[in-house]
């Protein structure tokens, strides 16, 4: 009896099949206008069923190499004119997605279509603030989106399918009133990074999902050796770390009416609190200016800091350290629960060249994609069925790097609190000054009382 080929099998079986089929018509082998071999002989050729046969040559009509012909067959489609995408990011996704490899593997796949990766600052695509679209693709983190939904960007993208297949965790955060405007690519939560050297050294426990802040502190004071190393240490005022804190409390700001709910006595103003006793803890947090997460990540690389937060993207910075370092869940409050950013893309309602859009976007979400991404990044891939085999990775991988998908229920975006990009922004000011002491609690909720008491009752 034969056996049944498994998914991964099928997988490379159909790959083979698609691979030599483009192949033969890139080469020339097979020209324009040409009937392929009828699907018997080409399941006997590559040791397909029919049906796998038929999916490999579904895949190259969508890729447009082939076209079905009613009562005829299949024929290799007429030569395509050159096509030429503008894709808009930040410099990011070159390191995060390995981003100029997947473009080459793109256009080996697509050899008509050249895609001119653009890397810009701000929101990609929407520097002009002027109700146009800079790109004909774009890709942005989950955060940059809530911004664009919240200005009414989001209509200048067209509308996508929702894969299925792809972590609805990643999905649901570029998603608008139940549509999708971007297809995420990666993800990430928000973890605790860890030099294992540092507790081997000290005897101590790894960090693990039981942990309160009170433990990492307790454990961070222990790992200060008083000679310029530091048990804790994360960069304060990005906005992909401190409203962890905030997200813990399992609360989210309220209002009525036009005015926002008194902060007094609520788990929000505890979770501000925790913030400042732990960057105020000079026998465990060290007094250091960063300006970004690249000066922590370096104290992290260099041994002066034994633990930190950042995320499985944040990692892609480390591959070319020689450090020991591992993840574990962020500690909690009361709730677990974490920040989670994502990357995704997006097609411009204005392009002249959707259907080649689409083309990229599908390659990017597709298994050989995802498959780069994952033996190439640490960042984790948003295809949830791509699989996730450490051993074939290249380079460092944490031994504990799977266990994001024990915490997916503990994922949160930003908008979870219920607060506008903007008012995110002047929440930071304000709590800046209240973990410099620059403020005491009582004034820090009346400023943030009426600073946020300008949203608009729902």
């Amino acid at each position: 009896m034969r056996r049944r080929p498994t998914k991964e099998q099928f997988q490379q079986q159909l790959e083979r099949m698609v691979g030599e089929l483009r192949g033969d018509i890139m080469d020339g082998r097979l020209a324009p206008g040409d009937n392929l071999p009828p699907e018997k002989a080409l399941a006997a050729r590559f040791g397909m069923s029919n049906n796998s046969v038929r999916a490999g040559l579904e895949q190259l009509v969508r890729e447009g190499w082939i076209e079905k012909i009613a009562r005829v067959g299949n024929r290799v489609a007429a030569a395509r004119p050159p096509v030429k995408l503008k894709l808009v990011c930040n410099w990011m996704p070159f390191r995060n997605l390995q981003l100029s490899r997947l473009l080459d593997d793109f256009r080996r796949q697509y050899p008509w279509i050249l895609v001119e990766a653009v890397a810009t600052g701000g929101n990609p695509g929407y520097e002009a603030n002027d109700g146009t679209l800079s790109g004909d693709v774009v890709m942005l983190e989950n955060f940059q989106f809530q911004y664009v939904a919240e200005t009414g960007g989001h209509e200048l993208l067209e509308a996508l399918p929702v894969k299925p297949e792809l972590y609805p965790q990643a999905t649901d955060t570029f998603t608008v009133e139940g549509r999708l405007y971007m297809q995420p690519l990666i993800f990430s939560p928000i973890v605790l990074c860890y030099n294992k050297a540092h507790f081997r050294e000290n005897g101590m426990l790894e960090p693990d999902g039981s942990w309160t802040w009170d433990d990492l502190m307790r454990a961070a004071e222990k790992l200060s050796d008083g000679k310029g190393r530091y048990g804790f240490c994360f960069h304060v005022p990005s906005k992909n770390r401190w409203p962890v804190f905030l997200l813990q409390s399992g609360e989210r700001f309220e209002w009525d009416g036009g005015r926002l709910r008194s902060l007094r006595g609520t788990k929000l103003l505890e979770g501000m609190k925790v913030c400042k006793r732990i960057i105020r803890n000079r026998k465990a947090f060290p007094m250091y200016l960063s300006e970004n997460h690249d000066d922590i990540d370096r104290m992290f690389l260099e041994g002066k800091v034994s633990m930190t937060l950042s995320s499985y993207m944040g990692m892609n910075g480390w591959k070319q350290s020689d450090i020991e370092f591992d993840v574990s869940p962020v500690p909690r409050i009361d709730e677990m629960r974490t920040l989670v950013i994502s990357l995704g893309i997006g097609v411009g309602r204005g392009t002249k060249h959707k259907e080649e859009a689409l083309l990229l976007i599908d390659f990017l979400t597709s298994e050989h994609a995802q498959n780069v991404i994952r033996r190439t990044t640490f960042s984790i891939p948003s295809l949830g069925t791509v699989h996730l085999n450490a051993n074939d990775a290249e380079g460092y991988r944490p031994s504990r790097y799977m266990m994001f998908r024990e915490i997916m229920s503990s994922l949160r975006p930003h908008n979870a609190l219920n607060v506008s990009h903007d008012a995110m922004g002047k929440m930071e000011n304000e709590l800046k000054a209240y973990w410099a002491d620059l403020l005491d609690e009582d004034e820090l909720c009346d400023r943030l009382g009426k600073l946020l008491s300008t949203k608009e009752s729902e």
